[in-house]
């Protein structure tokens, strides 16, 4: 997993590699101002070398300079690699999920999926900047100060090697331990995201409902259960620092027992003793600090199994087969013996799906909530894919055909109109390329908004806010309508797209409506019966399956589900 993430790292290897230089300036200052520690007992205090006595503090200052330069030149580039690479980690995961089948998002919460692109991916930071750093510069001076205590004296450094088994186990169970906890914590953080998601995109229904103290409650527990697992963790993470701190004092006791023994018995010197000390204390700090980095790293590994769980998972380029172009409907669009299921052992959405449409003709989808009215759209926009069956375009199945130019062929206005915080402009010509102003214009005049659009403070330059709060839901319809007509697609599909709106407003967006379904073979899947009664075939759908087709006169007569839905729909707007 981290040889994984570290290839994120690949593109930036001279940076890198600079860097480690870097390093070994670092831990070779290091490892030399330990060596210094003889002569400055020996030479100066015992013996009294005047020239030493120059020499010494001059080679001080030179290589605290060097470890000085050496340490902010590998910690700055190391910083920008690892912001790079988090970087790049971050835009591979978002890129990724924005080409995910629309299964993965029925399966998936809004803020647990920003909580992974958000959290997960800065956790890493850590493993591919700090600890990278951190991890070369400390192996390299562990390494350089273990060269000087085994030069210094071969045998104290083995008494001194023998307590480091005891310290390895301990470490990687702890590290295990945390990588568990760490990744259970990530799990909580998601859970919090989530909520906050929720309540803040649903806050009227909160008020409205006066559910705020439910919210409050729910949000506290699971802060709560967030507070336990980090409490956990940095159990396991700050008990590494003290069992390094005893097993270093075991250590340096039988050096100082043994060490005293040989300078005693004249043996050694205390320069050579104490700068075999020195050593090994300065040994503490990289290895106290590489304890340190292992608790990082395994933080950032869980956050890391949780990215590439989602950037292993299949997207729809993976289901995109076609090869041919999709560039109009000339003949007729057709479904036939359609069946199809969310997941399997689920029953069927949709059951046995067969009628046409000619191009440019109109056809209207009717039936109770949950029906499968939406599902067909769905599946022509191969949103999801049939389990059986077929749906063709000019005789060619629509799997046939790549999901881009397919996509492109398709317009669509749904009751839930989605707007982006950006500007009119913006919004209107979403997806187009190289658009006029005189052609948006002509789309939001054939909306009927471009008159309300000029009377905004900035005109088409205004922003809209989140999901357009600041226009109505009139407004908003009208806008998704004018897209759709600067997209000119010759298949539109209207799902339920003037269901909530007042008399007056759906009056006008009829009227818009009526001028983006010219000349296009549109799909109207409808909740007002009285929007359809001029289409050239209505479908009625019950439980997934078609129950009776035809036009509005021919149903009302049949006396079926269709005219059962009409005569309830009239009876209510008495």
């Amino acid at each position: 997993m981290y040889k994984r993430l570290l290839k994120y790292a690949k593109p930036y290897w001279t940076r890198v590699l600079i860097a480690f230089l870097c390093a070994l300036g670092v831990s070779g200052t290091t490892a030399a101002a330990a060596w210094l520690v003889q002569p400055v007992l020996d030479d100066i205090f015992i013996k009294r070398d005047l020239q030493m006595l120059i020499l010494v503090p001059f080679a001080i200052l030179v290589i605290y300079l060097v470890k000085g330069i050496c340490n902010y030149s590998q910690a700055y580039i190391m910083n920008h690699v690892g912001t790079r690479v988090i970087m790049d980690v971050r835009n591979d995961l978002y890129s990724h999920t924005t080409v995910m089948p629309m299964q993965f998002y029925a399966q998936q919460s809004t803020g647990k999926l920003m909580s992974r692109i958000l959290n997960d991916v800065s956790l890493i930071s850590n493993a591919v900047s700090t600890s990278i750093k951190d991890l070369i510069q400390n192996v390299v001076t562990a390494i350089a100060l273990t060269g000087v205590v085994f030069y210094r004296d071969a045998r104290l450094a083995v008494i001194a090697c023998i307590v480091l088994p005891f310290a390895y186990y301990p470490l990687v169970r702890l590290g295990k331990k945390l990588r568990h906890i760490s990744k259970k914590g990530q799990e909580e953080i998601s859970g919090i995201t989530s909520i906050l998601h929720e309540t803040f995109t649903a806050t009227s229904v909160v008020k409205s409902f006066g559910m705020e103290a439910r919210e409050i409650e729910r949000f506290k527990d699971k802060n709560n259960k967030l507070f336990k697992v980090t409490m956990k963790g940095v159990k396991y993470a700050e008990i590494t620092t003290p069992l390094m701190e005893f097993i270093g004092a075991v250590a340096v006791s039988l050096i100082i027992w043994y060490g005293g023994y040989q300078v005693i018995h004249g043996i050694s010197t205390p320069g050579t003793f104490f700068s075999f000390l020195t050593a090994l204390i300065m040994m503490y700090s990289p290895l106290k600090t590489l304890t340190r980095i292992n608790v990082s790293i395994q933080q950032s590994l869980a956050a890391a199994e949780r990215i590439f769980a989602i950037l292993d998972m299949d997207t729809e380029h993976v289901f995109d087969k076609g090869t041919r172009e999709l560039t109009g409907v000339m003949e007729k669009i057709k479904f036939r013996d359609v069946y199809f299921k969310y997941d399997k052992g689920s029953r069927d959405v949709l059951s046995n799906i067969n009628f046409e449409t000619v191009s440019g003709q109109v056809v209207a989808i009717v039936g109770g909530s949950g029906g499968g009215k939406t599902t067909i759209g769905n599946l022509l926009l191969r949103f999801y894919e049939p389990t059986s069956g077929v749906i063709t375009i000019d005789h060619t199945d629509i799997r046939d055909f790549t999901l881009a130019s397919l996509r492109r062929q398709i317009g669509i206005v749904s009751q839930d109109v989605i707007l982006f915080n950006d500007t009119v402009l913006n919004n209107i010509t979403y997806g187009q390329k190289e658009v006029s102003m005189e052609q948006v214009i002509h789309a939001a005049t054939q909306a009927y908004a471009h008159e309300f659009i000029v009377k905004m403070p900035q005109g088409y330059n205004t922003l809209i806010g989140e999901k357009g709060s600041k226009m109505s839901g009139g407004e908003k319809q009208r806008i998704a309508i004018a897209r759709a007509i600067l997209k000119n697609p010759p298949i539109l599909i209207l799902d339920e797209a003037t269901s909530s709106l007042d008399t007056e407003s759906e009056h006008i967006i009829q009227m818009a409506l009526g001028n983006l379904m010219k000349g296009r073979t549109t799909f109207v899947i409808a909740h007002r019966l009285s929007t359809i009664r001029n289409a050239d075939l209505i479908i009625a759908i019950d439980n997934g399956r078609i129950v009776e087709m035809g036009r509005h006169e021919d149903l009302m007569e049949k006396g079926g589900l269709y005219k059962r839905l009409y005569d309830m729909q009239f009876a209510k707007n008495q």
